[in-house]
């Protein structure tokens, strides 16, 4: 296992678990800076995602260390930027849901389920520009991979400059998914910022171990393919 893998396999699920259970702990005394210790574990991740993807762009787009679900769940190498913000709707849809008689009572929870409409509303903008930017980048994945469709022989340089645009689109599409997650956040209040990134920890976790079982139960005791 090299450096590369070990950081994804071993050491991102763990530290991934660990924030989970943190942020869960301090919830009752969730603050900004609390929030901003989980952006900075992302930013790292992104940084080692980055490294990887300069090191081999190739091997880094095909994520050999992640699970046949994990990679069949994957838009340009890792999770779709908007899949944050579905998520966001879904958890605030089942918390007002519940809540629904307290709020009509005038009890306010400040969760998920308490979103103001002027949160609402920059939730919204931010959607719009998240959707724009995953058409941009997944309209430059679209012209890489029919610029490596072309047909041989083809010069070394040629390849090598195709992949580079590989790396170039995977740093986008990385940017995007920070970004996006950065300003969901800023939206939020540091309760609500904590149970987003709890449940996306749990999607993120939960979506592993699931894939885990599942390449497991494809291995016959030999390890062929069941």
């Amino acid at each position: 296992m090299d450096s590369d893998e070990f950081i994804f396999v071993a050491v991102w699920p763990r530290e991934l678990s660990r924030l989970r259970r943190d942020l869960r702990c301090a919830r009752g005394d969730a603050d900004r800076a609390l929030v901003d210790r989980a952006i900075a574990l992302y930013e790292c991740f992104f940084r080692a995602r980055s490294t990887a993807a300069r090191s081999d762009p190739v091997r880094a787009y095909a994520a050999p260390w992640a699970t046949a679900l994990e990679r069949a769940a994957h838009w340009v190498a890792g999770w779709r930027p908007n899949a944050l913000i579905h998520l966001l709707y879904s958890e605030s849809s089942l918390r007002f849901e519940s809540q629904l008689p307290d709020l009509l009572l005038g009890v306010h929870s400040g969760d998920l389920g308490d979103l103001s409409s002027a949160q609402l509303g920059r939730i919204d903008e931010l959607q719009r520009r998240t959707i724009r930017g995953e058409l941009e980048i997944s309209a430059e994945m679209a012209a890489v991979q029919e610029g490596l469709a072309e047909p041989f022989p083809r010069s070394d340089a040629e390849l090598e400059g195709k992949v580079g645009e590989l790396t170039r689109v995977m740093e986008r599409a990385d940017e995007l998914r920070l970004r996006t997650l950065r300003e969901v956040v800023d939206i939020l209040e540091p309760v609500q910022a904590v149970d987003l990134l709890v449940a996306a920890a749990d999607l993120e976790i939960g979506l592993r171990e699931f894939g885990l079982s599942q390449d497991g139960s494809r291995v016959g005791p030999q390890g062929r393919a069941s």
